[in-house]
């Protein structure tokens, strides 16, 4: 049996620690401009969720790093995510001005990007949101489309920024919603009313509510009154005479 000496013990520890460092310091080499990049990237889509416009010439140079943070061996939650809320607005400009040379291709790179992104986090509400968007407007809608929406419900029902994102897709297709799907979408707008978001709310109710407003309106009893006389304020504003339930009619006898 072979026995090694004290020194050639002390040689080999020594020989493994430094082999130990050196492969630390070419990883840390290879990952920190990686994790630095990662960092600005989920700075921007913070802004895009806070509401921020960040023009394509902004946007389009990340792409190397989006496409860098979809191939990482490892599986990294909030980088995907912000990946894919990249991929989902230059997807979105891309589409606004009608460049159908290359549409395809964004609509490609953010399916892939949900992809990443729901293996590595699948009880992701944005992701499946993101993915009902991206599968009507790539091949059109289909009523299994709905699973993807219904699913972003049922792991999402509270999230601000999503519910406002999702409200307003919801009821911009409500006629194709089944009815469990039309009944919960009203129910997040009377949630976005009962949170204060008042601009959100007049944005949404005008916009793709506005057909289905006769069903939205009985409903808003279950508003606070303080909640309801902004909103009706703010409809007013709008040149909008809708009558909102103990407001309007108390105001106008």
């Amino acid at each position: 049996m072979l026995e090694l000496s004290r020194t050639q013990v002390s040689l080999l520890v020594r020989a493994f620690v430094g082999g130990f460092a050196l492969i630390a310091i070419l990883w840390g080499c290879w990952t920190l401009p990686l994790f630095w990049n990662q960092g600005f990237d989920e700075s921007v889509a913070r802004g895009i969720i806070s509401g921020r416009a960040f023009r394509p010439e902004i946007l389009s140079p990340l792409k190397s790093d989006l496409d860098a943070i979809e191939q990482l061996p490892f599986c990294r939650a909030s980088a995907t995510r912000s990946a894919a809320i990249i991929r989902l607005r230059i997807a979105e400009q891309t589409l606004s001005v009608g460049r159908p040379e290359t549409i395809d291709q964004e609509f490609d790179a953010l399916r892939r990007a949900l992809v990443t992104t729901l293996s590595c986090s699948p009880a992701d509400p944005f992701s499946w949101l993101a993915l009902f968007w991206l599968s009507n407007n790539q091949i059109g809608f289909k009523s299994e489309n709905l699973q993807y929406l219904r699913l972003s419900y049922e792991l999402g029902p509270s999230e601000g920024w999503i519910a406002l994102r999702r409200n307003h897709i919801a009821f911009s297709i409500f006629e194709a919603l089944d009815p469990a799907l039309a009944k919960t979408a009203i129910r997040e707008f009377i949630q976005i009313l009962n949170t204060g978001l008042y601009v959100e709310a007049v944005e949404i109710f005008t916009g793709p509510a506005w057909r289905v407003r006769d069903q939205i309106l009985p409903l808003l009893t279950e508003v606070p009154i303080r909640n309801r006389e902004i909103f009706a304020d703010a409809l007013r504003n709008r040149g909008s005479e809708v009558i909102v339930p103990g407001v309007s009619d108390r105001r106008h006898p």
